[in-house]
């Protein structure tokens, strides 16, 4: 399986289409001065499942880091839903990709996907958006938040 992940300001997924706006981010500026700081932005990404990769179960994790390998939690654990320790406070899906019916033996499927990153981080500095299948780290996008300020100076 291959991956690319990206940050940007907006993404969406209709009809099995990638749609994007304001693409590439690396460098955030954070509206307060004090922590926490909001951040507001989309990861876009797209998974190649290879032929091989169809009709089995595999698990999506997505995870924000901080530059020390801390995670920042994405999303509220579910009382009635037991994660892994690891995978707690990341966006977390189970999926099995069929084969289409117009497919070739060797043909990839194409999976996008759009994942909101609207959080509150708790420092200025450096991050990272990754993305795991199986418990492999595919793909991962890196950006820095920084004060205002320092964006206009």
């Amino acid at each position: 399986m291959e991956a690319t992940i990206f940050i940007c300001d907006y993404a969406q997924v209709n009809n099995n289409k990638l749609y994007v706006t304001g693409a590439a981010i690396n460098l955030l500026a954070s509206p307060t001065v004090e922590p926490p700081h909001p951040i507001n932005v989309w990861a876009a990404a797209l998974v190649t499942l290879p032929w091989q990769a169809h009709n089995q179960p595999h698990r999506l994790v997505i995870s924000l880091l901080d530059e020390d390998g801390q995670k920042v939690p994405l999303t509220v654990p579910d009382p009635n839903y037991q994660l892994p320790a690891d995978q707690e406070g990341s966006v977390v899906a189970q999926f099995n990709a069929g084969r289409s019916a117009f497919m070739q033996p060797g043909d990839d499927t194409l999976m996008p996907l759009a994942i909101p990153l609207s959080v509150q981080v708790p420092d200025l500095g450096g991050y990272k958006v990754s993305l795991e299948i199986d418990g492999t780290e595919l793909a991962s996008a890196r950006f820095r938040l920084i004060g205002s300020k320092r964006l206009v100076q």
